[in-house]
């Protein structure tokens, strides 16, 4: 188009700043979507919905050599002044982008709130701005009444046809639960209906009237806690977050435990699927109440988890997964009607599932990468997500490999004495004085440290893993343990004692406790947290080699536990290897943040698929220098890596000591 016809008319759209010609006469809202400004319109110009609202700026605007003018835009229509009074509110300067036609040249805002594909800022180790295109997007229509002359077309054929008409939506198929109750809903909408569309081409709901709002669930299945967070698709709003324990627990704390009770049991892949679906269902009816929906609002879902717990979530058999070379039933993405897992949700609704990596690096790991983008990134970086089956990356934009380490639930609570989850009553800090070697703590609950308060207020419960952290640092650096973990045979502190034929830590007295009794961390309890720690810190060195380099420049320390874990006294145990702390990052639960972003969007779902088969996966296990690493990194931190960057924070003896720089 050419501006030599006097009929047409510049038009600039901010703040994209798109610009093009558009016909005297032509509605705003066509004129977006020719110049490829997608402004929100679920009513397709019925003055309905209200989504459309721009702002005209008047000026003398001498960079696009045009004067904009209110008077160049036709004045208000009655559906437009209809709009405005139904709601009691006072247009102003706004004008609905779909009834306001072009009569002169003008400078458009687009406001946030009517942007189509709003750029919506995440926030993880840096901020990143992601654009929402969702896969759900609601539509409304009128369709036209049955009528005895001409009854050549059923019901959902004219819904087609209206949807094309309105929305210019071609080719569409509709849910067979969606269809069954289509002739309902429109007699009870009069033949006006919204439309819930799953990528423009499937009619997964038909709600009677105009009825605004899509919503979805983005869940990370872990293998001992499971994650929800209720999305607004529309605006990208987190309405809710809800959490529970995986139930499958019951059935083996870790990965190996759950597909041994496969083996051994007939009926187990049956219980366990049905324990995890039951678990989810729950979890959507109190996300769904805490945000005042009901969990047939919720139209998409977006799982990530390990291969083993996704296998179980699908009722697949894992036992595949217990032995070499571990293989997948589908290392792809995977979307689903959610009903067919029976998941209570809407009827129509879709479940995707991120593409899995290999081996036990499933899609929780791609939530990660896709929250983290380690593989745009200059910087060698370490991203651990720690969990029960623990999940490393290594590299950056040129090369980027993963790989799993199997830690065990010690990092969570399991195999401790008194270990416990990140709950009210949870220890979580712990500080032992290097004169007295006694200790104060923070509980879970509680603001102030344990010798700041009444020990019968303080309820300590158990420890949690970042406690457990915190408090194999501490009795390390006070010389209580050894470099190898075991307790001295000479400590002057009222709180070592023997336990039968070892040694044990009291942590707090039975007045301090909600159970009346003492918690102690015991030589059983510090060599679980060695093991796990060195499967971490093997697995990491592993892919350092084959990355080629010596040193990261960046570690992420990813999962709930990351979240809370004090990171210098991490590396003091050599949690993981040798960075300098300003470098190193909680960034909370990836793997979620990975799945909500998935859910906003369909390029991050794309990506996702492609980074999959870009990853390099390395099966750190069988590597022929595991076990010697892994031995090699029971020491804490290391028997032979240095750590320089812990020079100068620690106090005697560990200054000038060649095992830690």
């Amino acid at each position: 188009m050419t501006h030599d016809s006097q009929n047409q008319h510049l038009i600039v759209f901010q703040p994209s700043g798109r610009q093009g010609y558009a016909l005297e006469g032509q509605t705003l809202l066509d004129a977006a979507r020719e110049l490829g400004v997608e402004i929100e319109s679920i009513c397709g110009g019925q003055q309905t919905c209200g989504k459309c609202k721009v702002l005209i700026e008047a000026g003398d605007f001498q960079k696009y050599g045009i004067v904009s003018q209110k008077e160049n835009i036709s004045p208000l229509s009655d559906g437009e002044l209809a709009y405005w009074q139904k709601r009691r509110r006072d247009p102003g300067d706004y004008r609905l982008a779909c009834t306001a036609r072009v009569q002169g040249d003008l400078v458009i805002n687009v406001p946030e709130e009517s942007q189509a594909r709003k750029q919506i800022v995440r926030k993880s180790a840096t901020v990143r701005a992601v654009e929402l295109d969702p896969a759900i997007r609601q539509y409304f229509v009128k369709v036209k009444r049955p009528d005895l002359n001409d009854n050549h077309l059923g019901d959902w054929e004219r819904l087609k046809v209206a949807l094309q008409e309105t929305h210019h939506l071609q080719n569409l198929q509709i849910d067979f639960f969606a269809l069954r109750g289509l002739q309902d809903v429109l007699q009870k909408g009069e033949y006006e209906v919204t439309v819930t569309l799953w990528n423009d081409r499937e009619v997964v709901r038909v709600q009677p009237g105009y009825a605004e709002g899509a919503y979805g669930m983005a869940i990370d299945l872990g293998t001992t806690t499971v994650a929800g967070h209720l999305v607004d698709l529309r605006t990208g709003a987190m309405l809710a977050t809800e959490a529970m324990m995986n139930p499958q627990t019951t059935y083996g704390e870790d990965l190996m435990s759950r597909i041994s009770y496969c083996t051994m049991n007939a009926d187990g892949l049956d219980k366990m699927h049905i324990a995890i679906i039951e678990a989810l269902s729950r979890l959507v009816k109190r996300a769904t109440r805490a945000a005042k929906l009901q969990p047939e609002d919720v139209t998409e879902l977006v799982i990530v988890g390990n291969t083993v717990m996704i296998a179980l979530l699908l009722q697949v058999d894992p036992t595949p997964l217990g032995r070499v070379p571990f293989p997948l039933v589908t290392n792809d993405a995977i979307d689903l009607k959610a009903r067919d897992l029976g998941l209570e949700v809407g009827l129509g609704a879709n479940l995707h599932i991120l593409p899995a990596e290999a081996g036990y690096v499933g899609a929780d790991n791609m939530g990660v990468v896709i929250a983290e983008s380690p593989h745009i990134q200059d910087d060698i970086h370490l991203i651990v997500d720690i969990g029960t089956n623990a999940e490393i990356l290594v590299g950056n934009k040129d090369r980027l490999l993963s790989a799993s380490s199997p830690t065990g639930p010690a990092f969570e609570g399991g195999e401790i004495t008194h270990g416990m989850r990140a709950a009210a009553g949870a220890i979580e800090q712990v500080r032992i004085d290097p004169q007295t070697l006694t200790p104060r703590f923070k509980v879970i609950g509680h603001d102030r440290w344990s010798d700041e308060m009444p020990d019968e207020k303080i309820q300590a419960a158990g420890i949690c893993g970042s406690g457990m952290i915190d408090l194999v640092a501490e009795l390390l650096v006070a010389g209580i343990i050894g470099p190898d973990g075991k307790f001295a045979h000479e400590t002057p502190s009222p709180n070592v004692r023997i336990s039968g034929r070892t040694r044990e830590y009291v942590v707090a007295t039975a007045a301090q406790t909600s159970s009346g009794r003492e918690i102690v961390i015991t030589q059983r309890d510090i060599r679980a947290i060695q093991l796990a720690k060195s499967a971490l810190y093997t697995g990491a060195k592993i892919l350092m080699d084959r990355r080629g380099v010596d040193q990261v420049e960046r570690v992420l320390l990813a999962g709930g536990f990351g979240t809370h874990i004090d990171k210098q006294r991490a590396m003091v145990i050599g949690l993981f290897p040798d960075c300098d702390l300003d470098n190193v990052y909680p960034v909370g639960n990836s793997a979620g943040d990975g799945a909500v972003l998935c859910l906003l969007s369909r390029e991050r779902r794309q990506r996702a698929r492609e980074l999959a088969r870009w990853i390099e996966y390395v099966e750190t296990a069988a590597q022929p220098e595991f076990q010697e690493r892994f031995v090699e990194a029971l020491h804490l931190p290391h028997s032979i890596d240095t750590f320089p960057h812990l020079k100068g924070l620690l106090p005697e003896p560990f200054v000038g000591d060649s095992h830690f720089w």
